[in-house]
């Protein structure tokens, strides 16, 4: 057998593992009560579910349809969120659960691409070992039963920068970084941004060559481009504009006060807190390896995988940080990079570790759906917001 059918059959089993997951997810959602208890959620479950019964060529410009006592035309985000939940219920899935299930499709795609990734910079084992200890982070845990921008957000990145390192191997590659360029700015608008820097220093760390710079400056050229078309269409159905609208509110708000260097300090030092928690316990393994072994034996410091990942996230801390509106969720992609920092740096130091996964390679899918349904249904039914984060000062 070769191995490109090897691979192909080991996809296709992991799909059908996947969608068994997704279904047995999507039974738990609307069998047992859940209350979205964070307002995003709510919000962005109602309106999915009131767009659902909208003509698709005004699905450009969801109303708040009252939610919170709001009316009008809906412009604190594009709506990229909630196209997919509304396409869900007109599919059949249970209105009000819709846009959990697209959650979780969301995350299962995140975790494919984050495995992908990380066997890129050594095997399988290394893209097992990342995939269960991004899942084994207090933030994924708490964000697992959602319906707001970060998960979606987390795949748009992880998606995009796999998408860039395979870039020279054939097109759909290049394809997919630009699309998850895309994705990425009709999600989450201005944080896209997160994307855009992570790939400037994907080039500047890992790549430095021109085909690869090229690619980021047309793929942008491209993602300007169906801005443009997207706003065309919403001046056709609203006789507005949505850009200027969305930046004078959002790009405001993130500017505001940015002459005042010791709020932005303290800011930065409010993430790192956060950082250092919900990323852990992997963050600790590579702080520790970056200390002990930096310089001689493994000369973790100069890793250039090391390099970025640490560089990556603290470079969208720093962006984020820019904003004085402080949430432990905006700066979502940068725990996903510490914990593969962490677990790529244990890789590193203790070989050994990787065996465990080696050992239960054909194990490990269904571990994982498994695991996902279990910590999903453990959320729900106990609600417990796990691993809830202790506040040491307050925003």
């Amino acid at each position: 057998m070769s191995v490109r059918s090897s691979a192909d059959r080991g996809t296709v089993r992991l799909l059908l593992i996947f969608t068994l997951a997704l279904i047995s997810y999507g039974v738990i959602v609307s069998i047992f009560p859940f209350d979205y208890h964070d307002s995003d959620s709510s919000c962005y479950s109602r309106i999915s579910q009131e767009l659902a019964y909208e003509p698709l060529s005004t699905w450009c410009a969801p109303q708040w349809y009252g939610h919170g006592g709001n009316q009008g035309l809906f412009r604190d985000h594009p709506p990229g969120l909630f196209w997919l939940p509304a396409l869900l219920v007109r599919a059949g899935v249970k209105a009000s659960r819709a846009a959990l299930c697209a959650n979780f499709i969301y995350i299962l795609l995140g975790l494919y691409f984050l495995f992908k990734l990380a066997a890129l910079y050594g095997d399988a084992a290394l893209g097992w070992a990342a995939v269960f200890g991004f899942v084994l982070t207090p933030i994924f845990m708490q964000y697992l039963v959602r319906a707001n921008h970060e998960q979606p957000l987390n795949l748009a990145v992880v998606a995009g920068l796999y998408g860039l390192a395979r870039s020279s191997r054939a097109f759909r590659y290049k394809a997919l970084f630009a699309a998850a360029l895309v994705f990425a700015v009709f999600i989450k608008g201005l944080s896209a941004i997160i994307l855009s820097i992570l790939a400037f220093l994907f080039w500047l760390i890992l790549s430095r060559n021109r085909k690869t710079f090229t690619l980021i400056v047309v793929a942008h050229l491209l993602m300007l481009a169906t801005v443009a078309l997207f706003e065309g269409w919403y001046r056709s159905v609203t006789h507005s504009s949505f850009l200027a609208v969305y930046i004078a509110f959002q790009g405001g708000r993130t500017v505001q006060a940015v002459f005042a260097p010791l709020r932005k300090l303290y800011n930065l030092m409010w993430y790192g807190g956060r950082a250092l928690w919900f990323s852990a316990p992997w963050v600790y393994f590579a702080l520790y390896g970056l200390f002990k072994y930096g310089k001689k034996k493994l000369a973790l410091a100069k890793d250039t995988l090391i390099q970025f990942l640490f560089g990556g996230s603290a470079a969208v801390m720093a962006f984020i940080s820019l904003s004085d509106r402080k949430a432990d969720r905006y700066i979502f992609p940068a725990y996903l990079l510490l914990s593969f920092a962490g677990v790529y740096a244990l890789s590193r130091m203790k070989p050994g570790f990787l065996d465990f996964f080696r050992r239960r390679a054909k194990r490990l899918p269904w571990i994982l759906a498994l695991g996902l349904v279990v910590f999903s249904f453990l959320s729900i039914f106990i609600d417990n917001h796990f691993y809830k984060f202790i506040r040491f000062w307050p925003n």
